[in-house]
């Protein structure tokens, strides 16, 4: 597995939002196995871990 990146969150919907996952999050994230989409691994300053890695679009992230 590559070694994650971090990212600002740009969009993120309803869902998104129940994982934590908000528009100017920060998140550390790495790619999946489909082309659009990243795999977000930790969302920084977060006091918790997440259980599992998040599949987002790439397009709802940009890199910092």
């Amino acid at each position: 597995m590559a070694a994650p990146k971090t990212y600002t969150v740009v969009e993120a919907d309803f869902y998104d939002q129940q994982e934590g996952l908000t528009v100017g999050a920060q998140v550390e994230a790495v790619p999946a196995g489909t082309a659009n989409q990243l795999l977000v691994t930790q969302i920084v300053g977060k006091d918790f871990p997440l259980d599992e890695p998040y599949a987002v679009f790439s397009r709802q992230l940009a890199a910092v």
